[in-house]
């Protein structure tokens, strides 16, 4: 019994200090981005000796494909959340989407630079990037289709359509923004967010609306049972 107890005792320790090591590596990256990042700055920022951060990872491949990984894994159900709670016709799906996923990938944005540009020459990483991809558009599709049983070619193309012009877009803005100096410019008449949220959203929307049947992109009526 003591010894099942210093065990789990064990594991929670290890644990914690894990998180600590994923938690400083994701500030570090977010702060200073790829190009300055190194094992003294998690080190530094968790509390723990270099030692230590290599007995949890093997590698600092290993441990930053552990942070992409928390990383994508805490947006994707952020995302998904957040069209639950408001998504309830076309435009507000649109409009969750590209607000929250835009606003996540602009206040990180060293971090997500790293995440989706330059995290590619790890196969592994480029891979979880993928399947990030995958299960993003699964959950708008999803949410755009309501509860409809019924979907053809159609809306599939759309939605994939849709996805691509969102999020690569998306994607590429924050690439920009996140490997430039306070100093730099990106270039003129880069748009500021609101401004590409809002366009962006108005020409998704609109798209839709015109190539997809709408019984197809509202939710069904609510019935209300009377006593």
């Amino acid at each position: 019994m003591i010894n099942a107890t210093s065990s789990k005792s064990v594991q929670e320790r290890s644990r914690r200090s894990a998180q600590r090591i994923l938690g400083a590596t994701e500030k570090a990256l977010d702060l200073h981005g790829y190009s300055e990042f190194n094992m003294a700055s998690v080190s530094a920022g968790s509390g723990l000796s270099i030692g230590a951060l290599y007995a949890h990872f093997a590698n600092k491949e290993a441990l930053l494909r552990e942070v992409k990984n928390d990383v994508l894994t805490r947006l994707e159900l952020k995302l998904e959340q957040r069209l639950q709670i408001t998504a309830d016709d076309v435009e507000s799906t649109i409009d969750a989407f590209v607000t929250e996923l835009s606003g996540s990938l602009t206040d990180q944005r060293k971090l997500f630079a790293f995440i989706f540009a330059q995290s590619v020459h790890d196969a592994e990483m480029r891979k979880r990037g993928f399947l990030f991809h995958q299960r993003l558009k699964t959950i708008l599709r999803h949410t755009l289709l309501l509860n409809h049983p019924g979907r053809d070619t159609g809306f599939d193309e759309s939605v994939d359509f849709v996805y691509e012009l969102m999020v690569q877009g998306l994607l590429m803005r924050v690439t920009s923004l996140g490997t430039i100096t306070e100093a730099e410019h990106v270039y003129d008449g880069f748009p500021n967010p609101e401004v590409y949220e809002r366009e962006l959203i108005r020409a998704v929307t609109s798209y839709l609306l015109r190539s997809v049947p709408s019984q197809k992109l509202r939710r069904p009526a609510k019935t209300h049972n009377k006593s």
